[in-house]
């Protein structure tokens, strides 16, 4: 917490002094407010391309220039359109300048590592704070994982005015796939339904955000060996699909509409994690729950988002 105090200035030279001091801390800060949304982006092969459809809100980036350090402060309605807990969040660098990014790798990331332990203020298990609450001139020394390096790297990004950089976030849960025709997939496990970054990312390991699921699988952790956390974690609803449509009923049986469809209890279908750890623990792949440009969306991504016919009843069109 920062502490208020009452400062009596006696001197012209003190004031002067004081005055100098401050324009020179709020001079090395630059203050971004942008839009974070699940909405895919244009810019190919697209991060966020299966987003979670219900966040939308702004994000304060602030960067001290100087120091090369990092304070978050997400708006209320991004934090209340987060359906679920927030795992980790990264920043991204559309240049392609670090190992993998051209497949869709981060760059930056501060969760993992940013509770108590580690000079922070964040419980080890409180993972919203972790990712986006607590994060406030991040990183410490204490943080004690490659924190020159980062600081550094946040340092480019202020020298670029964030131009060309991303900004996502990682969360449980996530939403089965549809197609054009609002019908389910049948998970195959074929490289390319596994791969995202349409097909051109072939890092796949062990926590992949794209896998199998029964309609009735409600284990948060299923398949994930890189966020142990969630294993055994059961969500409280079964989860939706892409439209928002739910094949289930509270109760857990296949609605009328699903049996019309054939769809079954049994049969795995493709299933988007709103996480996706890309080559290890300690990244973020290109898959995510929403995301935003730091300096600004010129395409209006989230202006409609959630689309508007997101949960409407699942419809086919009537022949005329």
């Amino acid at each position: 917490m920062k502490q208020k105090m009452s400062i009596v200035v006696y001197t012209t030279l003190f004031v002067w002094v004081f005055c100098t001091i401050s324009t020179a801390s709020k001079a090395g800060q630059q203050v971004y407010t942008f839009d974070v949304c699940g909405a895919p982006n244009s810019y190919e092969p697209g991060w966020v391309p299966n987003g979670d459809p219900m966040v939308n809100g702004k994000m304060t980036l602030i960067i001290d220039s100087a120091k090369g350090l990092l304070t978050l402060k997400p708006s209320q309605e991004l934090l209340d359109s987060t359906r679920y807990v927030s795992l980790h969040a990264h920043l991204y660098d559309l240049q392609h300048r670090y190992d993998n990014s051209d497949l869709g790798q981060s760059t930056i990331c501060w969760a993992y590592y940013n509770h108590s332990g580690r000079g922070g203020h964040c419980a080890k298990d409180d993972y919203d704070c972790q990712t986006l609450t607590g994060v406030e001139n991040w990183p410490w020394t204490k943080y004690g994982y490659s924190v020159d390096w980062y600081r550094n790297y946040l340092r480019t990004v202020a020298r670029e005015n964030a131009e060309g950089w991303w900004f996502m976030y990682h969360s449980a849960g996530g939403h089965f796939a549809a197609d054009r025709n609002g019908h389910l997939i049948e998970w195959d496990g074929s490289p390319f339904m596994e791969s995202s970054f349409l097909g051109e990312n072939k890092i796949r390991p062990d926590c992949n955000a794209r896998l199998g699921r029964t309609l009735a699988n409600r284990d948060f952790g299923l398949g994930d060996k890189c966020n142990r956390m969630l294993h055994g974690v059961i969500a409280d609803d079964y989860f939706l699909d892409a439209n928002g449509i739910a094949w289930l009923d509270e109760n857990g049986n296949l609605t009328e509409s699903a049996i019309a469809h054939g769809y079954d209890l049994e049969t795995e279908y493709l299933f988007y994690n709103y996480r996706d750890n890309g080559q290890s623990d300690r990244w973020g792949g290109p898959d995510g729950g929403a995301g935003g440009f730091i300096a600004g969306d010129t395409e209006g991504r989230c202006a409609q988002w959630p689309p508007k016919d997101y949960g409407l009843p699942h419809a086919h069109e009537v022949d005329q």
